[in-house]
């Protein structure tokens, strides 16, 4: 490549794929954690409730990134509504998720929500960590200068 070209810019959809890697292997450590917390606090019956409470919030937030990496272009506004549309439906699935289950006698229900909660901000805070730390350009660099050209007489 010769110093006058520049290199080729990201895909649209690359700020998610980063986002996508640098929230999910803090959120299994996370996770992991409070199962192992759990486990210790609540037994047996907690463990597995905070795994599936983990699995649950690392599915629905990783399913709603890779959806972000397949549908949005590059378009500031398009990217927002799309972001905001997909992060409200988590939410709100996820409440419901937790609201229906509340009642389950198979499932020890707290520490169900409070690995969903601790896999949830875990995700959120390294997700927007990954986001910040992006070197993604906001304007275009301006074009190399052109060298004058010769006229057909040799002239400038």
């Amino acid at each position: 490549m010769d110093s006058q070209q520049r290199p080729a810019t990201p895909a649209p959809n690359a700020p998610f794929a980063v986002m996508l890697r640098g929230a999910m292997v803090p959120t299994l450590v996370g996770g992991a954690l409070t199962i192992l917390v759990l486990g210790v606090l609540r037994g047996l019956d907690g463990a597995l409730a905070a795994l599936l409470g983990v699995v649950i919030a690392v599915i629905f937030f990783g399913v709603g990134l890779k959806i972000m990496i397949r549908v949005v272009d590059a378009n500031p506004i398009s990217v927002f509504a799309g972001a905001m549309a997909v992060y409200l439906g988590q939410l709100i699935f996820l409440a419901v998720i937790i609201i229906a289950m509340r009642d389950a006698t198979w499932l020890d229900g707290l520490a169900c929500g409070i690995a969903i909660f601790v896999s949830t901000m875990v995700w959120q805070v390294f997700q927007g960590r990954a986001y910040l730390r992006m070197r993604q350009t906001v304007y275009d660099e301006p074009p190399p200068p052109q060298e004058p050209s010769a006229g057909a007489d040799g002239t400038q």
